[in-house]
């Protein structure tokens, strides 16, 4: 037995539903994070690196310039960002998590020197003679 749906249930039924929500900027700090948008600046150059950005198909390398600017860097393409959405995003942000992404090596892959090489035996094969 089927219900008939009434115009104020389907109504009451709407109202509940949460409104999608705007994506927001999405920051992960950490050179792992950069690496893959653009290459190292040097030491006291007008960028300094600081993560990754992205809103929506918006992807890139996180940095802040001289003036205290944030932009967004894809190779050598600069996009000026504001500042107050990315700063709030930035104090949020997780900070490398992973060592093995941040170029360290965890204590687990890292190779033992007190264990003792291992011993490789080599044994002739046998040869079938034919009558």
């Amino acid at each position: 037995m089927q219900v008939p749906h009434s115009p104020e249930t389907s109504l009451a039924h709407s109202q509940q539903l949460p409104r999608p929500r705007k994506p927001g900027w999405r920051v992960f700090l950490g050179r792992a994070a950069w690496s893959r948008y653009t290459y190292e600046r040097p030491v006291g150059g007008d960028l300094k690196l600081l993560g990754s950005v992205s809103k929506g198909s918006q992807v890139g390398a996180l940095a802040m310039t001289a003036e205290g600017e944030y932009v967004q860097v894809v190779g050598d393409y600069l996009v000026p960002l504001k500042a107050k959405e990315i700063a709030k995003a930035v104090a949020n942000a997780p900070k490398e998590p992973n060592p093995v992404l941040s170029g360290e090596t965890p204590s687990w892959l890292a190779s033992r020197k007190e264990a003792p090489a291992p011993v490789v035996v080599v044994k002739k094969r046998r040869v079938a003679v034919m009558p």
